[in-house]
């Protein structure tokens, strides 16, 4: 009756560790299907829908262009009626319309602004070019707003913040776990400062190779854009660090596609993503930069205040984890708290490192020799406690477990090859420096009784990822306990 018992113990054991691996295949499949639904729905037959487009001609010649449109493309063109040539062209110079069509006695005349996209100046120069055939006119057509001469095709505004996503989804992801430990200052400052890092990089390297210029204005836009991306993503890592996947999934898999891409397709996509391209930081800071280089700064107000709204949300957010969590300091128990007990007895440091165990031995011959408890405390200290992404983050908690387990059951050995039959011991396992740790648990001892421990701690060897600097030199530094370190 054994065997089946024994079979059905690793079938189980089996699939638990297999188990992850299959989450993590199951979830980039997801991703990769998701992300390349949401691409082909906004490129593989793109279509206008209310492209602003500027006319200057008399009110009859004005509906029948506006018919004629509407035939050729149901919804595909919000038509705009200037007074004058000049309108029309500050209409264009300043974003308001994509092009502009000038219908005079001499012909038609069609004024574009490349620098907008090609995809609006292709849908435009394609509709009133059928329409001069159909009325058997000609049309020429002139640029009003170029790309410069070193952004040909008017790619770079695009590309300039589509390079500095992916790095700061991996500055808020990176900064939630490398100082999770830190300060609370680190929480907010990580984010800004590579924030404001990035910003001035990138945009300085878009002037020198793009000719974009406009340094000041476009480094704060790539700044804001990328603290717009990273908070919000450093916020949900705070909370859950799984939940970063939801800043990836609004800022790549739906922002990408949302934001038209390089060539200007946002009014070209089906509604759902039309709606969200005002809303997402990738199209903002793109249509920022944008009009900043070739629309004289005219119409960022807008995307400049929604890329504000979600850097100080993220920040917000940040704020409210920090004081959530503000009584969660170093050195609060995980586990077994420290019940009233006086005298204090004897604290000792432990991690399972040979000079630990000699400090141990020790602590637990004078906690005998002076009939006092004796408190072992193990520092669970680590500096990430995830993987970047956070899927692994069940998987790092079950092994520093396990960890923690393996060293209560070494104390306890020692404790008992030592130490007097019978002896009270406490194991502590507390989340925290060692030295945070350590000093912790004697200042809980010392509240609880009339008198103050006696802490004990191996003298070097600590291994360096639970260690930065000598743990008896911090706590002879400022433990106001005796302190007792053992070679």
């Amino acid at each position: 009756m054994s065997a089946p018992a024994a079979t059905t113990t690793s079938t189980t054991g089996a699939r638990a560790r297999f188990r992850p691996h299959a989450v993590f295949v199951a979830a980039m499949t997801l991703f990769a299907a998701v992300f390349v639904a949401m691409v082909l729905s906004e490129f593989h037959a793109p279509s206008p829908h209310a492209l602003p487009v500027g006319i200057v001609a008399p009110a009859s010649a004005a509906g029948q262009v506006g018919q004629a449109l509407q035939h050729a493309a149901p919804g595909g063109f919000d038509l705009h009626t200037y007074g004058s040539l000049a309108a029309a062209r500050a209409g264009i110079t300043q974003g308001q319309v994509d092009g502009a069509l000038i219908d005079s006695s001499g012909g038609m005349q069609l004024l574009l602004a490349p620098a907008a996209g090609t995809a609006p100046t292709q849908a435009l120069t394609s509709a009133f070019t059928a329409i001069a055939e159909h009325t058997g006119q000609s049309l020429a057509v002139t640029d009003v707003v170029a790309p410069g001469s070193a952004d040909t095709l008017g790619l770079s505004p695009f590309f300039l913040v589509l390079g500095v996503l992916i790095p700061s989804v991996a500055v808020g992801s990176a900064s939630a776990l490398v100082f999770r430990r830190a300060r609370r200052a680190w929480w907010f400052g990580a984010p800004v400062l590579a924030a404001a890092a990035i910003g001035l990089a990138t945009a300085a390297i878009a002037d020198g190779v793009s000719g974009l210029g406009n340094y000041p204005a476009l480094a704060g836009i790539v700044a804001l854009f990328s603290l717009a991306v990273a908070a919000p993503t450093a916020a949900l890592a705070r909370i859950r660090p799984p939940l970063s996947a939801l800043a990836v999934l609004a800022f790549v898999v739906f922002g990408l596609p949302a934001s038209g891409g390089p060539s200007g397709l946002g009014p070209f996509g089906p509604s759902f993503l039309r709606d969200l391209n005002p809303a997402l930081p990738l199209g903002l800071a793109a249509s920022a930069v944008r009009k900043t280089v070739y629309f004289g700064g005219y119409g960022t107000a807008g995307p400049l205040w929604t890329l504000a709204a979600w850097a100080g949300g993220g920040l917000l957010v940040l704020a409210l984890v920090a004081a959530r969590r503000r009584a969660s300091v170093p050195g609060q128990p995980l586990q077994t708290a420290l019940p009233p007990r006086a005298p204090s007895g004897v604290v000792v440091g432990f991690d399972d490192s040979e000079p630990s165990r000699r400090a141990l031995a020790q602590a637990a011959r004078l906690a005998t020799a002076r009939h006092e408890p004796l408190h072992v405390v193990y520092a669970d200290h680590v500096v990430l406690d995830s993987d970047l992404a956070g899927y692994a983050h069940a998987e790092i908690e079950t092994a520093r477990d396990e960890t923690a387990e393996a060293i209560a059951a070494a104390a306890t050995a020692i404790v008992g090859e030592t130490g007097e039959a019978g002896i009270d011991y406490t194991f502590v396992r507390r989340q925290g420096a060692p030295t945070d740790a350590i000093l912790a648990a004697a200042a809980d001892l010392a509240a609880q009784s009339e008198s103050d421990p006696v802490i004990i701690v191996g003298r070097s060897g600590h291994a360096a990822h639970r260690l930065l600097g000598s743990v008896p030199t911090h706590l002879l530094a400022r433990s106001p306990f005796p302190v007792l370190a053992i070679a």
